[in-house]
C-alpha cells in the first residue's frame, strides 16, 4: 500500500462540489488522528462539520509519510519537496485542482502545501498548474514560516531526524525560499491565507510563535489561539474559537469567489447514491471477496444489498421520503470512510473492521433514526452493502 492516500470523507448529494476542502496534516501524524474531536469517540474528526455548513463542497483527507512514522516504518526518508511533488501528483489523479480547492493545513503540512503549489505553478503539465491556478485559500494552523525550535529537538531524537527535520530548522534555506516565494506569488494569484498561531508551551517549548506562523501576506493577521501546538488543530465543538474563525474565512472566502456552497436538494440528488458511479467494475461480491468476508457473508451481502434497492425505490416516491433517504445514505457513507476505510486500508482484521462498523456507524445511527419510520438498524447495516454495490464504498486491502 502507497504512504499517500487521499481519502474522500465528504461529496455532495448531487456528486458535483462546488469546492475541495483538502486537509494535511502535520509532523507525524495521519489525517484521523490530527483532526480528533476531543470530546468525541476515537476518530471523531470536526471536518465532516463543514459539510453541514457548506453542503456543497467534497471534503478530503491527505495522509503522507512525516518523519516520525516513515522512520519507524523504514520507509524511505524523504525530503519536503519529495513528498509535494508526490501529492500533487495524486491530487492530480484525484482531478482535484480542475474546481476551485482550499487547503487546511496543520504545522508542517503548511509547508508541504506551499512547497506542492510552487511544485504546481511550475509545472509544464496543465493539469497540474491547475492545481495552483483553482487554490483560493490556506489556512494555516501554527505552520512554522520561518522555522520552528521543535525541529533542533527532533533532531536529536534516534530514529526521528530525518531531511524534514533538518529543512524545519529555523531559518533554514529551503523554508526561507519557500516563504519568499508565497509571499510573492499567493497575492497576486489570488490565494488568500488565514494563520493561527498557539500560545501555550508544548513540553516546555513554544513551537511555532506568532512570528513564526506569519506567511508575510496582506490581509492575514496571525490569530493567537489559546492552546499548544498539539491541540490547537482539535476542537471540541462548534462554537469554539478556532473552528468559528476558521468556518468564518471559509464563508468569507467563497463568498468573495462567488462560489455556490449551498445545498441545493432536489428529490434527484437520491439518484447519486442510488445509481453506480464510475470506478471499478466489480461485482459486489469480488469486491467483499477482496476485502476477506467468507462466501456465507458475501450471499448475505447480495440479499441485503437487493433488499436494500427495492425498499428504497418502493418508498422513496414522495420529496420527503427521497431526502430521509438521501440524508440516510449519504451519513451511512461519511461515517465508514471517515472510521472504516482507513482501517480497511491499514490492513486491520475482520474484528477489528466489524467492531468499528458497530461502534462508529451502526450505534450512533441507529441511535439518530431511531424516531425514523422508514429505515432502522438493519437497514443500516445494509445500506453498506448497498453502497459497495454502486461503487461508493471499497473494500480493498493493502496489495490488492
Amino acid at each position: 500500500m502507497s504512504d499517500f492516500q487521499l481519502n474522500e470523507i465528504y461529496t455532495p448529494p448531487n456528486g458535483l462540489p462546488a469546492v475541495d476542502v483538502v486537509f494535511m496534516h502535520g509532523l507525524g501524524d495521519a489525517f484521523e488522528s490530527c483532526w480528533q474531536n476531543p470530546s468525541g469517540d476515537s476518530g471523531d474528526v470536526w471536518p465532516v462539520w463543514l459539510a453541514e455548513a457548506f453542503p456543497g463542497i467534497s471534503i478530503w483527507g491527505l495522509d503522507y509519510p512525516t518523519s516520525k512514522y516513515s522512520a519507524l516504518l523504514n520507509s524511505p526518508d524523504l525530503s519536503l519537496l519529495t513528498v509535494a511533488a508526490s501529492l500533487s501528483e495524486l491530487l492530480r489523479a484525484k482531478k482535484i485542482g480542475r474546481s476551485p480547492m482550499v487547503l487546511v493545513c496543520h504545522s508542517l503540512g503548511g509547508v508541504i502545501a506551499k512547497a506542492m503549489l510552487r511544485v504546481c505553478e511550475s509545472s509544464t503539465t496543465p493539469t497540474k498548474n491547475a492545481i495552483f491556478d483553482n487554490c483560493k485559500g490556506v489556512v494555516f494552523i501554527a505552520s512554522p514560516h520561518s522555522g520552528s525550535p521543535l525541529a533542533s529537538i527532533l533532531s536529536l531524537i534516534p530514529g526521528v531526524a530525518s531531511k524534514q527535520t533538518t529543512e524545519l530548522k529555523k531559518a533554514g534555506a529551503v523554508l526561507m525560499d519557500l516563504n519568499t516565494w508565497y509571499k510573492n506569488k499567493a497575492p497576486g494569484s489570488g490565494i488568500r491565507s488565514c494563520a493561527f498561531y498557539e500560545t501555550v508551551n508544548t513540553n516546555g517549548t513554544m513551537v511555532v510563535d506568532a512570528g513564526s506562523a506569519n506567511p508575510g501576506v496582506p490581509d492575514c493577521d496571525p490569530i493567537p489561539v489559546d492552546a499548544n501546538h498539539r491541540d490547537i488543530c482539535k476542537f471540541s465543538q462548534k462554537d469554539e474559537f478556532g473552528y468559528v474563525c476558521i468556518q468564518n474565512f471559509l464563508e468569507e472566502l467563497f463568498d468573495s469567489e462567488g462560489l455556490d456552497v449551498d445545498d441545493h436538494v432536489s428529490v434527484d440528488d437520491l439518484e447519486y447514491y442510488i445509481s453506480t458511479v464510475k470506478g471499478d467494475r466489480l461485482s459486489l461480491a469480488e469486491k467483499l471477496e477482496k476485502g476477506g468476508k467468507s462466501e456465507q457473508e458475501i450471499d448475505d451481502a447480495e440479499a441485503e444489498k437487493e433488499r436494500i434497492h427495492k425498499m428504497v425505490r418502493r418508498n422513496a416516491i414522495s420529496g420527503s421520503a427521497r431526502q430521509k433517504y438521501r440524508q440516510f445514505l449519504s451519513e451511512v457513507l461519511t461515517l465508514f470512510r471517515v472510521h472504516i476505510a482507513p482501517l480497511i486500508r491499514s490492513g486491520a482484521d475482520e474484528v477489528m473492521v466489524n467492531t468499528a462498523i458497530h461502534s462508529k456507524l451502526l450505534t450512533p445511527l441507529s441511535e439518530k433514526q431511531a424516531s425514523n419510520d422508514l429505515f432502522n438498524i438493519a437497514d443500516i447495516h445494509s445500506a453498506i452493502y448497498y453502497l459497495t454495490g454502486n461503487c461508493h464504498i471499497s473494500w480493498t486491502k493493502p496489495n490488492d
